[in-house]
This record gives structure tokens, C-alpha cells and sequence, in this order.
């Protein structure tokens, strides 16, 4: 009986939701198909190349910025639903779902945007 109730509590305390497991940011790094070095922003955040800019998990779409002639000027994020996320289904059912869904913590952003520029 013992030696069931470890793996059980384990099980537990290791998972969460996404809210509790997941940072309100997230960096991205950010480069150019060529080297060249340019100023970008996405949410607020700036940086030059190659570089990250932080973004806020919130769920919504994440779009790199950027005004260098011949380069890109938006450069889009994707984005994908956390591991996290379906492990708060299994334990956390609808409520912890929800949760998660309305807050964004649902969602991570692609850790690496190549920005493409002209040669």
C-alpha cells in the first residue's frame, strides 16, 4: 500500500497547471537568415539581432517587428499548447483547464524567429 502512495503523491506534486507551472514570459530569440544585425520589438520589448525580446504568455498572436530596408518588416510567431496544459486536463479537469486557457498560460511561443532579409 506504501508503495503505491509515493508514485501517487509524486504524480501530484509534480504536475500543475499550466498557470502555476508557467512563466507570464516568455524569450524568443531572435535572428536574420543573413547575419545582418537590425533593431526588432515584439510586445514592448527591443533588441538588436541576434538577440531575444520577451513577450507576455497571454495567448495572444506574437508578430517580430522590425523597420530595416530589406528585411522583413512582421515577422509572425507560432505558437503551440503546452505539455503542461493537457497534463491539468487529466488532473485538474475543466476547472483547471479553464483556468489556463483564459489566462494564456496555455500557450508557448517559438523560442527561435529567424527574421529574412534580402542578400
Amino acid at each position: 500500500m506504501k508503495y503505491s502512495i509515493i508514485p501517487a503523491a509524486a504524480l501530484v506534486m509534480l504536475s500543475g497547471c499550466a498557470s502555476v507551472m508557467t512563466s507570464d514570459m516568455q524569450t524568443i530569440q531572435v535572428t536574420t537568415n543573413t547575419g545582418k544585425v537590425v533593431e526588432v520589438t515584439a510586445d514592448g520589448s527591443q533588441s538588436n539581432t541576434p538577440g531575444t525580446v520577451q513577450v507576455l504568455r497571454d495567448g495572444q498572436d506574437k508578430v517580430i517587428k522590425t523597420t530595416a530596408a530589406g528585411c522583413a518588416s512582421e515577422t509572425p510567431v507560432q505558437k503551440s499548447v503546452t505539455p503542461s496544459f493537457f497534463g491539468n486536463i487529466l488532473i485538474g479537469g475543466v476547472f483547471g483547464s479553464t483556468t489556463d486557457s483564459s489566462t494564456g498560460k496555455m500557450w508557448d511561443y517559438e523560442e527561435n524567429v529567424e527574421i529574412q532579409c534580402d542578400n
